[in-house]
C-alpha cells in the first residue's frame, strides 16, 4: 500500500494543492494528514474544507498543535503563532472548528502509529 504523508500544511493552499496534484500522479492508495492543517498561511478555511473532503473518502487526519489551538487556546505557541490563531478562529465556521477539535492525537493501523510530532 502506498501512503501519501502530509504534515504541517499550515493553511498554505497553494502548497496543499501542489502536493495533492503531485500525489494524484503517484498512485497513492491512502492519504494521511499528520496535523497542523491551520496556522500561519492565509487560507485556513479552504485547507480545512479540503482535509474534511479527504477524510470523507478515507484519509486519516491527526490533530496538530496548531489545530488544537483553534479550540483549546494557544498552549505553547510563540507570539506570532498566537496572533495567527486568533485570526484563524475568526475565519473558521463552527463545522470547520468542530472538525479540527474532533481529530485524534494518534491513530494506529496495524503496526503503524500516526502522530503529529512525538509518539511519547
Amino acid at each position: 500500500m502506498r501512503l501519501g504523508l502530509l504534515a504541517d500544511i499550515h493553511a498554505n493552499r497553494e502548497a496543499f494543492e501542489a502536493v495533492l496534484a503531485d500525489m494524484a500522479g503517484r498512485q497513492i492508495d491512502r492519504t494521511i494528514l499528520l496535523g497542523d492543517i491551520v496556522g500561519y498561511g492565509p487560507d485556513p478555511e479552504w485547507c480545512v474544507d479540503r482535509a474534511m473532503d479527504l477524510v470523507s473518502v478515507g484519509a486519516v487526519a491527526i490533530l496538530g498543535n496548531h489545530d488544537q489551538a483553534v479550540g483549546s487556546g494557544d498552549g505553547d505557541l510563540n507570539v506570532t503563532a498566537r496572533r495567527v490563531m486568533a485570526w484563524t478562529r475568526g475565519r473558521l465556521s463552527p463545522a470547520q472548528s468542530g472538525f479540527l477539535a474532533a481529530l485524534p492525537m494518534t491513530q494506529r493501523e496495524g503496526e503503524i502509529l500516526f502522530v503529529h510530532a512525538s509518539a511519547n
